[in-house]
């Protein structure tokens, strides 16, 4: 994925939406369930072969799995090896996903929608209906059960303050693309963006400081936050910065490819960078040197998240699902 001229925005969003929409095989006959690979154990393709986005595990025995066309799975209620699907009320693709707890968690995607579940993503309401003038939102941030916020296209950024009931769109004054956001609390976070942006807000988002990043112009895709002061950052053409001090100073890390990053879990000392064409790094101190691992179908994977059992979880095209061992 080469990076775009800096004047070609409309390229950019195209580009960013391609890869998020995929254009990938229709779907097949609807099974109640995924289904583990014969003798894998840890691999799991959804036989609707659709393209999956971003998970997270609430508990243990429980993760919430989002992605195209609507589609959300839950662990399944009675095989643990298993994905159960869920019914979303939208066709619209589904790109990120948060939990306040175990039961309180909210989905976003194209068409600005906006889904909330109370019951650990069993069930799923619409709380901000999509329309043609939204734009599509490409990461979600719940830090408490009433505060949340969301980024997306062409400078959106939501904000809630009653659990979702009511959304209210805040200019950022940066006109970029916002990909992805990070917050450590209901005050403090990070967006990442286009032309190598990461801004830092410390009032709920009512402002933002634009960070130091040096000269780098490509579109960053992913931010993870790995303590208070250390952050990740991930981008085209394996981009990775480091800072150790809150977003004050930034270093480069070396990835060891040139395909793109675009999403970043952390699970103790251990990182984990997904991206495309079966791109996966992997950190055991924290995200200062990483270590690359090929997947074998060179799946792009859009989306990581810890597993309660130890590892990671990269989802990402063809309904693809694997529980990356430690």
């Amino acid at each position: 994925m080469p990076e775009k001229g800096v004047g070609d925005r409309k390229g950019l969003l195209l580009l960013r939406l391609a890869f998020l929409a995929c254009a990938l095989t229709a779907a097949l006959a609807s099974p109640p369930a995924a289904r583990a690979a014969e003798g894998a154990g840890a691999i799991w393709r959804f036989d609707f072969r659709d393209v999956f986005y971003d998970a997270t595990f609430v508990r243990p025995d429980w993760g919430v799995v989002v992605g195209a066309r609507g589609r959300i799975l839950t662990s399944h209620e009675r095989y643990p090896n298993l994905w159960a699907v869920r019914e979303s009320g939208t066709t619209e693709l589904l790109t990120c996903l948060s939990f306040a707890d175990e039961r309180h968690g909210w989905a976003a995607g194209h068409g600005g929608i906006i889904l909330g579940t109370t019951d650990g993503g069993r069930t799923w309401e619409v709380q901000r209906e999509s329309a043609p003038e939204n734009q599509p939102l490409f990461d979600i941030q719940f830090p408490t059960f009433q505060a949340g916020y969301a980024c997306g296209a062409f400078d959106t950024f939501l904000k809630t303050a009653d659990g979702g009931k009511s959304w209210e769109e805040i200019p950022t004054g940066l006109d970029i693309m916002l990909n992805g956001m990070a917050f450590a609390d209901e005050l403090q976070g990070y967006m990442v963006g286009e032309f190598g942006t990461v801004v830092r807000t410390r009032d709920g988002g009512a402002s933002w400081e634009k960070l130091d990043t040096g000269d780098y112009q490509g579109s960053l895709f992913g931010i993870t936050l790995l303590s208070e002061q250390e952050i990740l950052v991930c981008g085209i053409a394996g981009k990775i910065l480091r800072s150790e001090d809150a977003g004050e100073t930034w270093s480069g890390i070396p990835s060891a490819t040139d395909q793109s990053l675009f999403r970043g879990a952390a699970q103790g000392e251990e990182v984990v960078l997904a991206g495309n064409s079966g791109t996966i790094l992997c950190s055991r101190d924290r995200g200062k040197h990483f270590i690359p691992r090929k997947d074998e179908d060179l799946t792009s994977f859009a989306g990581v998240c810890p597993h309660p059992g130890g590892g990671f979880l990269c989802l990402g095209d063809t309904g693809k699902i694997v529980h990356l061992q430690p």
